[in-house]
């Protein structure tokens, strides 16, 4: 790709000017163990971007410690004659630092998640479990290259409801592809990882297997990590109190081309601009825009990719435009208020597409395609140390993320790259956190209305991101929760002791609870579990 030798050219000439210590982006990507996200937000002319993770960990030094907050709390005991065991408490499994403290870091974790519970799910009782096994290496070479992979082995046997899920997809969300063993369990691998390096202290780059999260919320109308990681090619720009980021990721679209299973996935690119801007002491703006484009026709032709979405400062509209693009686009922004430095309030809205007029003369036209979402965090609440609240309302109208056909839409893996509930959706979450040093408890309430797709019903109510609005159901009178009305709700209550605070290593045990009903489905699902994990990767189970 030739802008990827432009960045390497760009970092041998620039290299010597470069002074940043790069330490890499972070890995906590579960936001019930990030150490970081607590201490973001505050009032002040100089703070921190928050709606773009995963966090970079050198920007994020220039604001407090990190490995500070990591330990924070925490008793860390050093004894030189039982390393092994400090390191398998304390810090990284195996790793080798230069003498210089600078030059070379090389970090070798394991990364485990054994799992066993109970579900009842419609009367009916099974045992469930997780069997993963894998690792992961991180480290830095010089003072502005860095390095992150992982690899897991895995086999599972799920909840029932979550096995539906997996079964309907053809895809475990936010992992991967799957194989049915004998007697149904599940058999799966993950790997994922990245190289990044600094380009002098304002411009950085990354090429690998990852996720992105904008906004500032549990969930991301814009672009969020609830799918499988995506190759990914991402140039960033920090310039005083904005920073601007431009991505180029590969998505697959979860389909064997023309069903001949060794003509593999079809691919799309998706392109992404991003502006994030701290203006003032507690106010932030981001804007979004992003376009996805296939690389076939309906007629069966090939198609490569679109140059004009390479330019990493275009506006994609006119350049969609005159290109005679079939190609269709979301924009979106994210807000930010920093009431104080105990709460935030927080909020998105995206649009797909619409018609000034029709959206002021007729607001159920199916093409007024948007969705929003507003939230707060609060930290310390009722003065109490390491006690945290966060309440948020999504709503997205129905086909939110399709386009005409199939090939243009907004996913990856059969998965939305946005909300996992789709589109057509109401949707509030509440989230208590509690911590105290190794000790943590978190209990989550998820309340939704949606509207399903009706089944064996020859349209489409704009549920589903993987159908075609093409098929839609009409072109007036399109309301939001049309379709199957259905009631979700979802319960989880745990509790965990963290073994590990470097590598998140943690004995968890809790209780979820799970309604879904309709028309045609009244499911509950109580599942109760413990587990030995590694809380490093984003999973969720609130579907």
């Amino acid at each position: 790709m030739r802008i990827a030798h432009l960045a390497i050219l760009t970092s041998i000439f620039t290299s010597a000017c470069a002074n940043a210590f790069a330490q890499g982006a972070s890995y906590y990507e579960d936001t019930s163990f990030d150490p970081f996200q607590r201490k973001l937000y505050f009032v002040g002319k100089d703070r921190p971007h928050t709606a773009f993770r995963a966090y970079k960990l050198d920007e994020l030094n220039n604001f407090f410690n990190t490995d500070s907050l990591i330990y924070s709390n925490v008793k860390r005991q050093v004894n030189t004659k039982a390393w092994l065991i400090n390191d398998f408490f304390n810090d990284d499994f195996l790793h080798w630092r230069s003498s210089d403290d600078k030059d070379l870091y090389l970090a070798i974790n394991p990364m485990f998640d054994v799992e066993v519970g109970v579900d009842s799910y419609e009367k009916e009782k099974k045992t469930t479990w997780i069997n993963s096994r894998g690792f992961y290496i991180n480290g830095n070479l010089g003072k502005n290259f860095w390095f992150y992979c992982d690899f897991s082995e895995n086999q599972a046997d799920y909840a029932n409801y979550y096995n539906h899920l997996v079964d309907s997809l053809k895809t475990i969300p936010g992992l991967s592809n799957y194989k049915k063993e004998t007697g149904g369990d599940i058999d799966f691998q993950t790997a994922t990882g990245y190289v990044a390096f600094n380009v002098g202290p304002w411009v950085d780059f990354l090429v690998g297997k990852t996720k992105t999260f904008i906004g500032d919320g549990y969930r991301s109308l814009l672009l969020g990590d609830a799918a499988v990681a995506v190759p990914t090619f991402r140039i960033n720009l920090t310039i005083f109190r904005a920073r601007y980021s431009m991505m180029v990721t590969q998505l697959k679209e979860g389909h064997r081309a023309g069903n001949v299973s060794n003509n593999g996935f079809r691919s799309k690119y998706s392109f992404s601009h991003f502006l994030e801007w701290n203006m003032g002491r507690r106010f932030t703006l981001g804007v979004f825009e992003n376009v996805t484009q296939a690389t076939w026709r309906k007629t069966g032709e090939t198609r490569g990719i679109d140059w004009e979405y390479l330019n990493p400062f275009i506006i994609f509209r006119p350049g969609e435009f005159n290109a005679g693009s079939p190609d269709k686009m979301i924009v979106g922004m994210t807000a930010k208020f920093v009431c104080t430095n105990w709460l935030s309030l927080y909020g998105q809205i995206m649009f797909n597409e619409f018609r000034i007029k029709e959206l002021i003369n007729n607001p159920d036209y199916w093409s007024n395609k948007y969705a929003f979402q507003f939230g707060l965090k609060t930290f310390d609440i009722f003065r109490v140390d390491g006690l945290d609240f966060q309440a948020e309302y999504n709503q997205a109208r129905p086909f939110c993320y399709t386009q005409y056909d199939a090939m243009g839409c907004y996913t990856h893996l059969n998965q939305s790259m946005a909300h996992p509930l789709g589109a057509n959706f109401k949707e509030g979450i509440f989230i208590l956190n509690y911590h105290h040093g190794r000790a943590r408890a978190r209990a989550q309430l998820n309340v939704a209305k949606y509207g399903d797709e009706i089944p064996n019903d020859t349209v489409y109510y704009g549920h589903n991101p993987n159908l075609p609005s093409g098929l839609r159901v009409s072109q007036y009178g399109v309301k939001t929760l049309q379709g199957l009305k259905t009631d979700l709700r979802y319960f989880d209550l745990s509790g965990s002791f963290i073994i590990n605070p470097k590598n998140m290593m943690n004995v968890t045990a809790g209780f979820r609870l799970r309604t879904r009903k309709s028309e045609q489905t009244d499911e509950q699902s109580k599942h109760v579990y413990v587990a030995l994990r590694w809380s490093l990767k984003s999973k969720y189970y609130d579907y």
